[in-house]
This record gives C-alpha cells, sequence and structure tokens, in this order.
C-alpha cells in the first residue's frame, strides 16, 4: 500500500529572481524503508573463521511536483534524500562498513512536450542501474565479504548519479532513447548555491562523460529489453572508462526469463600502484517462477572474467519473495568460487530483505 500526502497549490504573481508567471502545480511526499540481513562465510582454507552477520539500512523520502509552465509544456520536479546504513548524517565507514547519507539522490528539473523530455540534475534519467537477471532476488548480483575482496562481477560505469543534462524520446509502442552528458563524472558532486563559491575542492577531479541508452519492449507483451552504452574521458594514466550493458527480459504466464551482459574497462591501480586498463565481462542468466500472486521463487547465474585473472569468477543464487501487501519480504543465498578472480576464495552469504513503501 502506498500512502502519498498530496499539496496542490496555486502560485499567482511572480517570482522575483525568475519572472515566473501563475501557475499550477502538484506535489508529492513519499517513501521506502529497506532493513536486511547478511550473514557471510569464508570456505577458503585460509579465511573460514572469517565471516559477517549484521544488518543493513535504506531509507528515502522522495519530494515531486508536476504541473504546467505558462508557455503550455508539462513539467516535473523532485528531489530524494536518502539515508543508508547507519544513522549519520556524513558518509564515513564504522567496522569497515560502508555507511552513506545521500542528498543528491533523484534531484531534477524535466521539460515535457509530447514524447520528448529534456531531464536536468542526478540520478533520474533512464539507466542501466537494473537488475535484469536478479528477478527474485534483492540488490547486485554479487557476494562481498568472501575472503575479504569486492566481487568482481562488473557494474555498468553509467554516470547518471553526477549532475548532468539529457534528452529522453520516447517512440510509443517501441522503447525511449536516451542522451546524457555529464561535465564532471564525480559521483554526484555538485558546487554550493549557485556556483558563485566554484572551485576545484569543491567540483572535484572527475572528467565528462557520455551515455546513450535505450528501453523498450519493441511492441511485445511481456518482453523488456535495455541496451546502454557510456563513456567518459581519462581520469587516470590517459585511460579512459567505458562501460556496455545490454539486458533482456521476458514474461510468458508464471514463467520469466532473463539475460544480462555487462562490459566495462576502467583504470586501476595494481599492487605496485601501477595504473592499468582493466577488462571485466559479465554474464547473468536468470529464471523465475511465479507459485502463486503473493510468491516466486527464482535462480541466477553469472560469471565474470578479468584481464590479468585465469579463474572465472562464478555465482549461484537462489531467493524467493513473498508479498505481503504493504510489506514485501525476500530471501536468498548466494554461493561464489573464485571471488574477485581468485583462485579458491569461495564463500556464501544468506540474505533477508524486509521493504514498504509509504
Amino acid at each position: 500500500m502506498k500512502k502519498t500526502l498530496k499539496i496542490t497549490t496555486a502560485l499567482v504573481g511572480s517570482m522575483l529572481a525568475f519572472g515566473v508567471s501563475a501557475a499550477v502545480a502538484q506535489t508529492t511526499v513519499s517513501g521506502n524503508l529497506g532493513l536486511s540481513y547478511f550473514a557471510t562465510k569464508n570456505t577458503a582454507t585460509a579465511n573460514q573463521n572469517k565471516t559477517f552477520r549484521g544488518f543493513g539500512k535504506e531509507s528515502q523520502i522522495n519530494v515531486q511536483s508536476k504541473g504546467k509552465l505558462n508557455n503550455g509544456m508539462d513539467y516535473a520536479a523532485g528531489f530524494s534524500l536518502e539515508m543508508d546504513g547507519a544513522d549519520v548524517t556524513n558518509a564515513t565507514a564504522v567496522n569497515g562498513s560502508s555507511i552513506q547519507a545521500q542528498q543528491s539522490e533523484n534531484v531534477y528539473v524535466d521539460f515535457i512536450s509530447g514524447n520528448t523530455t529534456i531531464s536536468i540534475g542526478a540520478d533520474h534519467i533512464q539507466n542501466p542501474d537494473a537488475h535484469y537477471a536478479n528477478i527474485v532476488g534483492f540488490g547486485y548480483l554479487a557476494a562481498d565479504g568472501i575472503n575479504g575482496a569486492d566481487s568482481s562481477m562488473p557494474q555498468h560505469k553509467s554516470p547518471y548519479s553526477a549532475y548532468g543534462a539529457g534528452l529522453v524520446q520516447n517512440f510509443p509502442g517501441v522503447g525511449s532513447l536516451s542522451l546524457l552528458y555529464v561535465p564532471n563524472f564525480s559521483a554526484g558532486q555538485a558546487v554550493n548555491d549557485i556556483g558563485n563559491a566554484m572551485t576545484k575542492a569543491k567540483t572535484g577531479d572527475g572528467e565528462s562523460a557520455k551515455e546513450i541508452g535505450f528501453i523498450g519492449d519493441f511492441g511485445v507483451k511481456g518482453l523488456s529489453v535495455m541496451a546502454f552504452k557510456s563513456y567518459s574521458d581519462a581520469q587516470n594514466a590517459g585511460i579512459d572508462n567505458q562501460g556496455t550493458t545490454l539486458g533482456v527480459k521476458y514474461n510468458f504466464g508464471s514463467f520469466t526469463v532473463a539475460a544480462q551482459d555487462i562490459n566495462v574497462e576502467e583504470a586501476v591501480a595494481s599492487a605496485t600502484n601501477v595504473v592499468e586498463a582493466i577488462t571485466r565481462k559479465g554474464r547473468q542468466y536468470g529464471a523465475a517462477y511465479a507459485v502463486n500472486k503473493d510468491l516466486s521463487v527464482g535462480y541466477t547465474y553469472g560469471k565474470t572474467t578479468k584481464t590479468g585473472t585465469t579463474a572465472d569468477e562464478i555465482i549461484h543464487r537462489v531467493a524467493a519473495g513473498y508479498n505481503l501487501g504493504p510489506v514485501s519480504l525476500q530471501v536468498q543465498y548466494t554461493d561464489v568460487g573464485n571471488q574477485a578472480n581468485a583462485v579458491n576464495a569461495d564463500g556464501q552469504v544468506l540474505g533477508v530483505y524486509v521493504g514498504t513503501k509509504f
């Protein structure tokens, strides 16, 4: 059940700063909360006693507005406040766990004319941050923490979380094509106020980035397809970052099948602090079955290859999801072999997620 607070306001006259004439806007306030539990076990001989158990949290408040401009175009605007991890107000780390308080979450102003949208902001435009093959489970297909390392399963190199401007063109019955430009690929950084105190320290050292993407169904019921290509100028040792994400999912009756292919090239510092180009190629396959309208079960397989390594990272995940109306429950068990493409770095992760929207 989703409860929303709707506030309708009439803006009469003009705004001093921008000279906007009378308009009517509808504002919606909503939110979501997710609590998770993870239990991680290492089975590699050298790390059998290195385990982890603990809770995670994701909470978010969304403020959205939409209405008409005085030139007849539609507009939409909004922002979100997301607080992950422990209850702190700034990013830090406790016992090796990442804690984040993100205030540049889903920030946008959209100008809409028919099937064309011009979008300005961060973390809003359509993007490849979707888990097509992980149909019933939650989060990325990864088993982080095994052998003290993160999974090699590549994630997109999309710049969508940084501030930029983009264009989305919807083709009815086919899908939507998007173009995004980000002048500074530094994970959502923005300068204070309106830029009157801009310094390099505030904007970071990131270079520009571009992305082109497509999401649609080509008019086929049950089909979902995505294709994205991202590119960012060299930030380390003249090595550019690139990412390609392709995904397809198809539902027929109680069954859903999916496949996703993610390839990334990025600059990574070696153990001797030599920056080199690393390519990771990940392929995922998933299948799910809806037992009834509330219960679903699924399986996902993933394989990742990485330049400079001989061991392929292999991930198996089984998951179950249950719909309790206003609350959803998901349980998943992940088995990984050769974590981070290291030979015999094996382990398992049990995850439980409880989520609700309001």
